[in-house]
């Protein structure tokens, strides 16, 4: 949370001339309720499976486009098979716990951090960092980069070409 990957995702996607698709809105369009709603009345085990859901709707597109995933995504065995058998390039925006606490500031669509946001963001990374390692293909460093620089660095790392528009 935090780490950009809504916002560098759609400057990524207009540059590659790419659909852009984000997991959470798309959950939040099917569900017809937003993410903090569906944590409140459903409870965390069904976000997870409307996740899976909305992953598989958008994996199973053949187009070429730039996906964001939210961060617990990853926690699913089933969702980062999925990613690395239809995703060409899995980057990792990365930021330290401070960073991203203040990029969330006090957004209220974000539940996880309700309370503690310094201590949920923690848990976090020690809970997924292995799993993130384990599917990014690439990992940039978000902290000191402004989106064009996150988004440059996505591209040369990624090895995407900003005219052809070929790559997933």
């Amino acid at each position: 949370m935090g780490s950009g990957k809504t916002t560098v995702g759609r400057e990524l996607a207009k540059k590659l001339k790419l659909n852009f698709a984000d997991s959470d809105e798309l959950i939040e369009k099917r569900a017809k309720l937003s993410v903090r709603e569906i944590f409140v009345e459903k409870g965390e085990t069904e976000f997870r499976r409307l996740e899976t859901d909305a992953l598989l709707e958008i994996c199973s597109k053949d187009e070429p486009m730039v996906l964001a995933v939210a961060g617990g995504a990853v926690v699913s065995d089933k969702n980062r098979a999925l990613l690395a058998q239809r995703a060409r390039c899995v980057v990792w925006l990365d930021a330290p716990t401070s960073t991203l606490v203040g990029r969330t500031g006090r957004a209220t669509h974000r539940p996880l951090l309700d309370g503690d946001p310094v201590g949920t963001l923690n848990r976090m990374r020690s809970d997924r960092e292995s799993l993130y390692q384990q599917i990014a293909t690439h990992k940039v460093a978000t902290q000191s980069l402004s989106v064009n620089q996150v988004v440059e660095e996505v591209i040369e790392q990624c090895g995407l070409s900003a005219i052809s528009g070929e790559h997933k």
